[in-house]
Parts: structure tokens; C-alpha cells; sequence
């Protein structure tokens, strides 16, 4: 239940959760469904799936970034020790 959980919530990095994420679809919640399995045109698919990566990559990199310019803003200069110090 709880990687359940953790799978349905959106992640704060990526703005998305990590089941749609890895699979390109929500998880069903009726398991007496799971017979009923929607049809998709495969390039369709492969090409909305392609668009989520490059959305996650793109949110990925803008977290990067502030991510760098956070730890440089708080960065000090090293100390120049010398041997006998």
C-alpha cells in the first residue's frame, strides 16, 4: 500500500508522479478492470511518451540548475593551509 502511495504522488522535482512517469499512464484503481485494457495506436503512444521524457528531463535540468546556483551562492573560498599549520 504504501509504494502505492508513494507511486501515485506527484514528486516534487519532476512535477509528476513516478508511476505515470515509468509507465506513461495512471494506475488503475479498479482491479476488476484490469481485464478491460484501453487500445492505443502505438506511434501515438511512443510519441506522447517521448513528450512526458523530454517534460521530465526539462524539469530535471531547471532543478539542476537552481540547485547549482544555490550551492555557489553559499560556497566559501577554501582556506590556504600550509604544511606546519
Amino acid at each position: 500500500m504504501a509504494e502505492f502511495s508513494y507511486n501515485n504522488m506527484t514528486h516534487s522535482i519532476t512535477q509528476k508522479k513516478p508511476f505515470f512517469a515509468n509507465h506513461g499512464l495512471h494506475p488503475k484503481f479498479n482491479l476488476q478492470g484490469v481485464n478491460n485494457v484501453m487500445n492505443f495506436v502505438i506511434k501515438d503512444r511512443v510519441t506522447w511518451l517521448v513528450n512526458i521524457q523530454a517534460q521530465l528531463v526539462s524539469n530535471l535540468e531547471e532543478v539542476q540548475r537552481q540547485y547549482k546556483e544555490n550551492v555557489h551562492e553559499h560556497c566559501k573560498d577554501q582556506p590556504n593551509f600550509k604544511v606546519g599549520n
